[in-house]
């Protein structure tokens, strides 16, 4: 009887660790993708014209506004190709 009372009272402590940790980095991951989010929506806004280099303006400042967040851009510049 005492095992199974130290068994649950280990998972019980276990789990009230655990699940604000994991609540914790959801927070931080929507953070993340809203910021992401943001600066698609704002390159849209400013570029709308759906050219070759309208969609190349809109991903450079996509790709400015990601990095100016330390959020992961691809490098370099996007080109307008035909």
């Amino acid at each position: 009887m005492n095992r199974l009372r130290i068994a649950l009272a280990t998972l019980a402590l276990t789990a009230l660790t655990v699940v604000p940790a994991l609540a914790q980095y959801k927070g931080a991951s929507e953070t993340v993708w809203a910021e992401a989010n943001r600066c698609t929506h704002d390159a849209a806004r400013l570029f709308p014209d759906y050219t070759p280099q309208g969609n190349a303006a809109r991903e450079n400042y996509r790709r400015a506004c990601l990095r100016a967040h330390n959020l992961p851009a691809p490098n370099g510049q996007a080109n307008a190709s035909n």
